[in-house]
C-alpha cells in the first residue's frame, strides 16, 4: 500500500472512531483498524481520539502500545515503538530537523534521524522527543521533557533539554501501591 493511502487510510479511521470515548475496547477497536498504516504494528495497540501520526508507512509499533490521546508522530526519519511503551497526553515525536538555507529554515534541506523508543518505555504528559534519539528499555521520561540525546535504559530523565535525573530505576516492589514513606 503507498505511503498517501496508509496515511488517507489512518486519518479516516481516527475521524470515523474520534467521536467514541476512549474506553480500552474502543481504543483497542481503533488500533487494530489503524494497522494496515503503519510499517508494522503489533497485537492489542490501544490508541486514543486526537493522536496524530503523519507519514505512517514509516512508523513500527510493537505489542501492547498505548498513545494517549493529543500525541503526535512524525514519522519522516522513522520511528520505532517497540513492546510495552506507553505515551503520555501531548506525547510529540519528531523525527525530522530542519536546516537552514539563505537565512531562512523555511526551505532548508530536511535532516531525518530514526527515533527508537524500547521496550517498557513511558513519556510524560507533553514529552517531545527529537530525530535520532533512543529512549533505551524501561526508561521515562518526565513530563515537559525535551528528549535531544539518547537516554540510558531504567533511567528517568527531565527538563530542557533533557538530563538525566536518576539511572537504573528499579521495578517497583509492590505494583498499583505507592512506595511507603
Amino acid at each position: 500500500m503507498s505511503r498517501i493511502i496508509k496515511y488517507c487510510w489512518f486519518v479516516f479511521v481516527m475521524r470515523v472512531t474520534g467521536v467514541l470515548p476512549d474506553l480500552r475496547p474502543i481504543m483497542r477497536l481503533r488500533g487494530w483498524l489503524a494497522r494496515p498504516a503503519f510499517r508494522r504494528c503489533g497485537r492489542r495497540f490501544e490508541i486514543a481520539s486526537g493522536v496524530t501520526i503523519v507519514y505512517s508507512a514509516n512508523v513500527e509499533i510493537g505489542n501492547d502500545v498505548y498513545l494517549a490521546s493529543g500525541s503526535w508522530i512524525q514519522g519522516v526519519g522513522g520511528v520505532r515503538i517497540d513492546d510495552e511503551v506507553m505515551f503520555g497526553p501531548y506525547t510529540i515525536v519528531a523525527s525530522n530537523n530542519h536546516t537552514k538555507k539563505e537565512g531562512s529554515y523555511r526551505f532548508g534541506a530536511p535532516r531525518p534521524g530514526t527515533v527508537v523508543l524500547e521496550r517498557g518505555a513511558w513519556t510524560g504528559a507533553h514529552v517531545c522527543i527529537t530525530a535520532g534519539v533512543r529512549v533505551g528499555t524501561g526508561a521515562a521520561c518526565a513530563a515537559g521533557a525535551v528528549v535531544t540525546r539518547d537516554v540510558p535504559p531504567h533511567a528517568i530523565v527531565g527538563g530542557v533539554p533533557a538530563r538525566v535525573l536518576r539511572e537504573n530505576v528499579p521495578d517497583d516492589p509492590q505494583p498499583g501501591r505507592a512506595p511507603a514513606g
